[in-house]
C-alpha cells in the first residue's frame, strides 16, 4: 500500500512538473525524483494512456485539453517563457532601490527588468550589453556607463580582460546577474564561460548579489561564477526539482515571496 502511495505522489509530481516545464527527459525525471529511468519509463507509460502527457524522443511533454474538443494539443512554449521572464523580471527589480550603483549582466531576463526601474531615483547603472542602452535610455533617468570590453561578431556582449578590469574596480551595492544552472555543490553556471569571468570580476566588490534564472539546470553545461550562499536573493520560476530546491534551502536562502509559477528566495543574514 505503502508503495502504491508513493507512486501516485510521485506521479502526480512528475505530471506538475513536465506541466511548468512543458518537456522534461527521462534522465531528468529519474535525477529529480531519485528513481531509475525504468520506474520513471514505467510512470510516464501509464501517465500517457491517462492522457497526461505523450511521449517523443525520451522526453515527456505535457499536453493540454482544447476547450470544446476530444484532442490533445501541446501547450505553446513561448508564450509560457515569456509570462515567466517578465514575472521574475518584476520580482527581480524589487531588490534594486533609488540611488544604488547596480551592474546588470546580460541576459533575457534582465533586460526586461529595466523598463521596471522607470521609477527609480538617481541611480548609476553599468551594463555590459549594449543592446540594453537603447532601453535605459527610454525608460530610466540614471546615469548609465558601460563596462568596456570586446564584441565578438554579431555580439551585443563585452567580454574579456578590458570588461573585467573595468568591473573589479566597481564599488557595487547591487550585482543582477542571470544564471542557466547549478552544479551540485550549490554553484551557480553560466553557460558562456567568458560572462563568467565578466560575472566573477563585478562580484569582487558588490555588497549584494541577485541571480534570476528560468528552469536552471541541475548539473548542466557552464562555468561556475558564484556559490548560492553568497546571494542576497534568487528569483525562478517555480518548475525546479527537488534537489536544486534542496541546495537553494540549504544555502541559507528562504523562500519569501510566491506568485503565480514564480519563487524569489531570500537571504535573511544580514
Amino acid at each position: 500500500m505503502l508503495a502504491n502511495k508513493n507512486s501516485l505522489h510521485r506521479r502526480l509530481r512528475i505530471v506538475e512538473l513536465v506541466r511548468k516545464r512543458g518537456e522534461v527527459s527521462v534522465d531528468e525525471l529519474a535525477t529529480a525524483f531519485d528513481v531509475s529511468s525504468v520506474t520513471i519509463r514505467s510512470d510516464l507509460n501509464y501517465l500517457e494512456q491517462q492522457r497526461y502527457l505523450i511521449r517523443a524522443f525520451g522526453k515527456a511533454r505535457y499536453v493540454a485539453q482544447r476547450p470544446g474538443e476530444n484532442v490533445l494539443s501541446a501547450v505553446p512554449a513561448s508564450a509560457t517563457r515569456q509570462a515567466a521572464d517578465m514575472a521574475i523580471a518584476r520580482l527581480a527589480a524589487d531588490f534594486i532601490d533609488d540611488h544604488a550603483s547596480v551592474f546588470i549582466g546580460a541576459g533575457v531576463i534582465t533586460h526586461k527588468l529595466l523598463p521596471l526601474l522607470a521609477d527609480r531615483s538617481n541611480l548609476a547603472l553599468t551594463l555590459n550589453d549594449i543592446s540594453m542602452v537603447p532601453t535605459v535610455q527610454r525608460f530610466v533617468r540614471c546615469e548609465l556607463r558601460l563596462s568596456g570590453g570586446s564584441l565578438d561578431d554579431d555580439s551585443t556582449v563585452l567580454l574579456g580582460p578590458d570588461a573585467e578590469r573595468s568591473l573589479s574596480a566597481l564599488s557595487l551595492d547591487l550585482v543582477v546577474l542571470e544564471a542557466t544552472g547549478f552544479d551540485r555543490e550549490g554553484n551557480l553556471l553560466c553557460a558562456d564561460p567568458r560572462l563568467a569571468d565578466v560575472y566573477k570580476a563585478a562580484l569582487k566588490n558588490a555588497k549584494r548579489i541577485v541571480v534570476v534564472a528560468y528552469q536552471p539546470a541541475l548539473q548542466g553545461e557552464g562555468k561556475m561564477f558564484c556559490h548560492v550562499s553568497r546571494l542576497g536573493g534568487l528569483v525562478l520560476d517555480d518548475a525546479i526539482d527537488p534537489p536544486t530546491l534542496d541546495l537553494i534551502l540549504k544555502a541559507g536562502l528562504d523562500v519569501n515571496r510566491r506568485e503565480e509559477g514564480i519563487l524569489e528566495f531570500r537571504n535573511q543574514q544580514p
